[in-house]
């Protein structure tokens, strides 16, 4: 592991590092407003849910690195203690990345971007018409983060009402992942896209807890022959799917490769059962 003191590089640097490893992150594209009604139009990938009940969004927009000024969305906010967030897909995102530029605060990023503003219900600032999901929200708070160039400046926004596409909900009203495409920012000017190819699905029994690595035989945990994640996955039940403790693992290559295939169709009982052999 390399060492890095935050304190003896630059800001932009250690930036660099933070947002190439702690990625993919959500956007949120922020629609804003001061009092005399001036939009402004924003993405923020410093950014995610913290509640539930209430319901709470936070961003954060950082103080510029060259010149330490605020940005629209910081004055607006201060202003204005109200926003859109509004969630973008990957058929919009060159359009997203228009509205980041460092524009005039007189011009409209609607405008420049060609998104279509719709009126809000509750609050002042519009709606993305083209967004998969739009959340209306009071700013309950800004926490202000630093002094310096780079410093962020949380908002704490909940929501107080929510649209949803038709087209991304299943029948149940629930957000199907399958049904569009998501995107999360990378480093440097890197973003990903979530497809059918990228999806994984790891899953949890609600209340359940698995046996654990402290449980498993050691010499599964220190066999070559399979990954961390495998052993994780094998280690994800509550208990043994058998009751006879008098068993050895097997060295048969074939049968290690059909524990594999099983692994990755989380079909975990059957793993064990094809793993292990009577002692």
């Amino acid at each position: 592991m390399i060492e890095i003191n935050p304190g003896n590089i630059t800001s932009r640097d250690f930036y660099k590092l933070l947002s190439g490893i702690i990625s993919p992150r959500p956007i949120a594209l922020v629609s804003s407003c001061d009092l005399k009604g001036k939009v402004n139009l924003a993405p923020f990938s410093f950014f995610n849910m913290m509640s539930i009940n209430p319901p709470i969004l936070v961003f954060s927009p950082l103080r510029r690195m060259r010149t330490n000024t605020t940005k629209d969305t910081l004055n607006n906010v201060q202003e204005c203690a109200e926003v859109v967030i509004n969630i973008i897909g990957f058929e919009n995102v060159e359009q997203m990345s228009l509205t980041g530029g460092e524009y005039d605060s007189s011009i409209n990023e609607f405008d420049k971007s060609g998104f279509t503003s719709i009126a809000s219900s509750i609050v002042k600032p519009p709606r993305v018409s083209e967004a998969l999901a739009s959340f209306e929200c009071k700013v309950n708070s800004i926490i202000e983060l630093g002094e310096e160039g780079g410093a962020g400046n949380l908002v704490i926004c909940e929501v107080v009402k929510a649209y949803f596409q038709a087209s991304i909900l299943d029948e149940k009203n629930q957000v199907n992942t399958l049904n569009f495409e998501a995107i999360g920012r990378l480093g440097q000017s890197y973003y990903t896209k979530v497809n059918n190819t990228s999806i994984f699905e790891i899953e949890k029994g609600n209340g359940k807890t698995g046996m654990g690595w402290d449980q498993m035989p050691l010499e599964l945990i220190q066999s070559a022959q399979l990954t961390g994640n495998e052993i994780s996955k094998l280690a994800s039940i509550s208990k043994l799917p058998f009751e006879d403790t008098n068993y050895k693992l097997t060295t048969d290559l074939n049968r290690v490769k059909k524990v594999k295939s099983f692994l990755f169709k989380n079909q975990i009982v059957e793993a064990w059962l094809c793993i292990t052999e009577k002692d």
